[in-house]
């Protein structure tokens, strides 16, 4: 099991990162595997998209975003939210 005890920010973005103190020992490995999908978000075309419904989702601001984007909708908006919850739901504690 890969761990460490430094200060390290984890995540893709606002919404699924963390913050580890120094006196914790972290699992690197679990917390990849928890972050995984998000990571993928970072790739798409709708990257900010992505980011602000996550910001949303976890309390952090708001979805909405400006022309000429569109705020996420239909499947590709169930993806996300089912996408961070899921991360959200099995993070390490």
């Amino acid at each position: 099991m890969a761990t460490s005890s430094a200060c390290v920010w984890t995540g893709v973005f606002p919404a699924a990162t963390t913050q580890f103190d120094s006196a914790l020992q972290v699992d690197l490995r679990a917390t990849q595997r928890v972050h995984e999908a998000l990571l993928h978000l970072d790739a798409g075309h709708d990257l900010v998209q992505s980011i602000k419904l996550a910001a949303q989702i976890m309390g952090r601001g708001t979805e909405r975003v400006r022309p000429p984007r569109l705020m996420l909708a239909g499947e590709r908006r169930a993806e996300v939210i089912a996408m961070v919850e899921r991360a959200h739901d099995t993070r390490p504690r």
